[in-house]
């Protein structure tokens, strides 16, 4: 997409900054779009290319770019963390939650899903049979999204859920960007305090199943 900073790029008589948004599910992304502008948003490249739709990773946009021969390094990309804890049990409810198009094109998960406790939705990442895991984009890390290969953070700059407000008006600051950032901040959690839903084993089970995240960017079950 190409975002403007000054009147001239608004509109549209010069090009503006070329950003790629890597939209890691269930961390503020929608809060991101109100800022960027949803047209904006919708006539990037990654919104309108087949191969580039959906929650991709930064890894998953560069390989899809170089394939149409466009360096991904053409662009400031820009991504979402969040603390994995609270990020699970956003999860959890999110699709439990799905109704209409979206549940029926998830039926058997969303079925699962309502299934079963939040308990037994954390312990199946701890299950050796993966036929019991979740297999859904949960069953990653957080930063799966921003990293490479090796697990080295790839985009020119992360932005965390829980402060998203203030680093949205950094990434405007940093770059000049001509942004309309809503007033009021982002709901981290809709489900009250996230710590509630954990027993001491499942903390355990996401604290190791989340070890990269939490050694790149310093989460604890608190914070």
């Amino acid at each position: 997409m190409l975002v403007p900073r000054n009147l001239l790029e608004a509109t549209g008589l010069r090009r503006g900054l070329p950003m790629i948004f890597v939209h890691t599910p269930k961390c503020g992304g929608m809060y991101v779009a109100q800022a960027i502008g949803n047209r904006r948003e919708r006539h990037c490249i990654t919104r309108r290319h087949p191969t580039m739709q959906g929650h991709k990773t930064y890894v998953e946009f560069r390989d899809a770019l170089a394939a149409l021969n466009i360096n991904i390094d053409d662009f400031v990309t820009f991504g979402l963390v969040r603390n994995p804890w609270s990020w699970h049990v956003s999860f959890f409810h999110y699709v439990r939650g799905l109704t209409g198009r979206n549940k029926s094109k998830h039926e058997s998960l969303v079925e699962k899903m309502n299934s079963i406790s939040f308990p037994d939705y954390v312990a199946s990442f701890d299950n050796p049979d993966p036929e019991k895991r979740i297999d859904i984009a949960s069953a990653r890390q957080v930063h799966e999204w921003v990293t490479d290969e090796s697990g080295n953070i790839a985009v020119d700059d992360v932005l965390r859920m829980e402060t998203l407000r203030t680093d949205l008006e950094a990434l405007r600051d940093k770059y000049s960007l001509r942004m309309n950032i809503p007033d009021q901040n982002i709901n981290t959690s809709k489900h009250d305090d996230y710590r509630k839903y954990y027993s001491d084993r499942e903390i355990e089970i996401i604290a190791d199943r989340h070890r990269r995240d939490i050694e790149l960017f310093g989460y604890t079950f608190d914070k």
